[in-house]
């Protein structure tokens, strides 16, 4: 019997026989409507002799569709026009398009990418931008943000190095302009990082753990940088009294999202696994920008099936937060192709019996688009999965 469970983190199984192969350092976006992977890297898969050598290859130069009403995978066509830099790059999604920027294939760090690509999510038709001014350098695990028709890459490493300069491109030009490159004359500037998070409330930016190859960042306090003024400052955080640790320990290689409260209007960020040294986290937090507040969501229910590290999370605007792929053991290093799936908001009316009717329903193979309509399904509900009739 379908139960809505705000809160709980739950695995969701996939109806279609064709899926996605285990992977980490990917990324995925989410819409209304489907679930976008992007990239990644497995180097323990196992090849038939006849395999050609992009099928061996460690890095998937792929992106994928996973249907969220419907739970079916769809790999989409134009492969051959993406990058080759397919482990730790950086993507947002915006007015449909899958903006791609960074990355590096292997040998990591021997060649990185620092070219934007935007890719059509409805034909997967993938262009580099024609870019000028002052590029960044080629580098992996960066972070990005849209402000305007900016879009800011903040940090990153070239395998070798690590920065939290930032730099920005007017999309509407194709100009890159440097923002903030880190000296040293500031004190608040924070440490070069890769895989770190960032936040964003229309202000300031904030950076969320990450890390080097041997260091973790932690956040009892965390570097913000103001757009307005181009400065950093260094921020001290409230911890959860009722857990302990009473912040998240220090990780890289964790998800995040973020969302505005329908009520109070804060926004805030929600933190899932990650890792440090020898240790890999299955916690869950979120953080309240405005109050700076830690709140560690496992009293709710909302935690992580197992530890997990190298994978990627999205939220889709009706406040699901969604969770694909990953490393599950630090050891052995095993990836997985579970999708988990958790309601951080309680959704409207709506939401909650769409997605029963999706529990009830498990085949759509026989069901039109017409015949859904006809039953007196919203439109906009209808326009979510993709029909093949």
């Amino acid at each position: 019997m379908y139960a809505f469970k705000p809160f709980v983190l739950t695995r969701i199984e996939s109806t279609s026989e064709l899926k996605p192969k285990a992977r980490s350092g990917h990324r995925i976006v989410c819409d209304s409507s489907n679930l976008y992977s992007y990239g990644g890297y497995n180097p323990s898969l196992e090849y038939e002799p006849d395999d050609s050598e992009e099928q061996r290859s460690p890095l998937f130069k792929e992106l994928w569709r996973f249907n969220l009403t419907t739970r079916q995978w769809k790999i989409l066509p134009g492969r051959k026009n993406l990058p080759n830099e397919l482990a730790s790059p950086a993507v947002v999604l915006r007015a449909g398009k899958l903006i791609i920027y960074g990355g590096t294939a292997t040998p990591f760090g021997e060649k990185c990418n620092n070219r934007l690509y935007v890719c059509d999510l409805d034909n997967g038709n993938t262009v580099a931008l024609n870019a000028r001014g002052s590029l960044p350098d080629p580098q992996y695990g960066q972070a990005l943000i849209c402000h305007g028709s900016y879009l800011y890459t903040i940090g990153g490493t070239t395998g070798f190095d690590y920065s939290c300069d930032i730099y920005r491109i007017d999309l509407k030009t194709g100009l890159w302009e440097s923002v903030y490159v880190c000296s040293g004359h500031d004190l608040n500037e924070p440490q070069g990082r890769y895989r770190h998070e960032v936040a964003y409330d229309g202000k300031m930016i904030y950076i969320l753990g990450g890390g080097t190859s041997h260091d973790s960042f932690g956040f009892t306090e965390i570097p913000a940088f103001d757009l307005e003024s181009n400065k950093w400052s260094l921020l001290k955080t409230h911890g959860d009294v009722n857990n302990n640790p009473w912040v998240p320990g220090p990780r890289r290689c964790h998800g995040s999202v973020q969302y505005t409260d329908p009520i109070t209007g804060d926004v805030n960020v929600v933190l899932s696994g990650g890792y440090r040294s020898d240790q890999v986290y299955n916690d869950v937090w979120r953080l309240n920008l405005r109050r700076l507040q830690w709140t560690c969501l496992k009293p709710l229910g909302t935690t992580l099936p197992r530890p997990l590290f190298f994978h990627s999370a999205a939220l889709t605007p009706a406040g699901q937060m969604y969770v694909f792929g990953g490393i599950q053991d630090f050891q052995t290093g095993p990836r997985t192709q579970d999708v988990l799936s958790v309601w951080l908001l309680i959704p409207k009316l709506s939401e909650i019996c769409w997605e029963a009717l999706g529990y009830y329903k498990n085949n759509w193979k026989n069901t039109s688009r017409n015949d859904l309509i006809n039953l007196g399904i919203p439109r906009k509900f209808v326009e979510r999965i993709q029909f093949n009739n």
